[in-house]
C-alpha cells in the first residue's frame, strides 16, 4: 500500500514538472516572438527616421533654391527699374517726355502689353479729300486697339509707336496727284506719302515714329486728291516698340 501511495506521489510530481516545463517552453516562445516583434518595429523606426531626416533635407534644399530664385528675382527687378548713365558714369538726367517712355517700358517689361495691329482696305468706295482712310479688314489687331469701322487708332498706354502705311492709288476724277498723312489726334504730323494715277496704279509707303500718351488717336487721312480709289495693296500697320 505505501509502495503504491510512493508510485502516485511519483508520478503526480512528474505529470507537474512536465506541465510546468511545457508552460516554461510556451512562455520563452512568446518572448522569442516578442523580441522579434520589437525587433522589427525597431527597424521600421529606423527606416522612418532615415525617411523623415532626408524630407527635412529636400525642405532645406527646396527652400535654399526659392531664395536663390527670389534674390535672381530681385536683381532682375533691379536692372530693369536702374536708372540709365551716362558715359561719365552719372546718373542720366532725362526730360519729363523720356523718363515717362523708360517707365513705360520698364512697365511692359515687368507686365507685358501686346499693341499691334495690321489693316487693309478692301472696299472699292472712294474716297474723298480730309476723309478718314478706312482699312476695314484686320489681319492682326493684339490689344485692340485699332477700330477697323472708323479707321482709328487709339493708344492704350504711353509709349512710342511704329505707324507703317502703304497706299496703291488710282485717280478716278482730273487730279492725278494724291497726298496722305499720318493724323494725330487730328493734327498734321508730316508723315505723309504721295502717289499719282492718270488711269493707271501707282504705290506709295511711308513709316514714321510717334510718342502717344494714353488715349491719343491716330489714323491715315486723305490730305490733297478727291474722288480716289484705293487698290487692294492698300494697308495700315502699327505697334508699341
Amino acid at each position: 500500500m505505501k509502495a503504491l501511495i510512493a508510485l502516485l506521489l511519483i508520478v503526480s510530481f512528474e505529470n507537474a514538472r512536465a506541465a510546468e516545463e511545457t508552460t516554461l517552453q510556451s512562455v520563452l516562445e512568446e518572448l522569442e516572438n516578442l523580441k522579434k516583434i520589437i525587433s522589427q518595429q525597431q527597424t521600421k523606426i529606423g527606416s522612418l527616421e532615415e525617411k523623415n531626416r532626408k524630407l527635412q533635407e529636400e525642405v532645406v534644399h527646396l527652400k535654399s533654391d526659392q531664395e536663390v530664385i527670389r534674390e535672381k528675382m530681385n536683381l532682375k527687378q533691379t536692372k530693369v527699374l536702374k536708372i540709365p548713365k551716362n558715359f561719365g558714369g552719372e546718373p542720366r538726367k532725362l526730360s519729363r517726355g523720356a523718363d515717362d517712355i523708360i517707365l513705360s517700358r520698364h512697365k511692359r517689361l515687368i507686365s507685358p502689353l501686346e499693341v499691334g495691329f495690321t489693316a487693309l482696305r478692301h472696299q472699292v468706295s472712294v474716297v474723298h479729300t480730309n476723309a478718314v482712310i478706312i482699312f476695314e479688314t484686320s489681319i492682326t489687331n493684339a490689344g485692340s486697339a485699332y477700330n477697323h469701322s472708323s479707321g482709328i487708332f487709339r493708344a492704350p498706354a504711353n509709349g512710342l509707336y511704329v505707324f507703317f502705311y502703304n497706299i496703291e492709288c488710282s485717280a478716278m476724277g482730273h487730279n492725278d496727284n494724291t497726298q496722305v498723312e499720318l493724323v494725330r489726334n487730328g493734327a498734321k504730323t508730316g508723315i505723309q506719302a504721295y502717289c499719282h494715277g492718270t488711269g493707271d496704279v501707282d504705290n506709295s509707303s511711308t513709316l514714321g515714329i510717334l510718342h502717344l500718351s494714353a488715349g491719343d488717336t491716330v489714323w491715315v487721312k486723305l490730305l490733297y486728291g478727291d474722288n480716289i480709289s484705293f487698290g487692294g495693296k492698300t494697308l495700315f500697320s502699327g505697334f508699341l516698340l
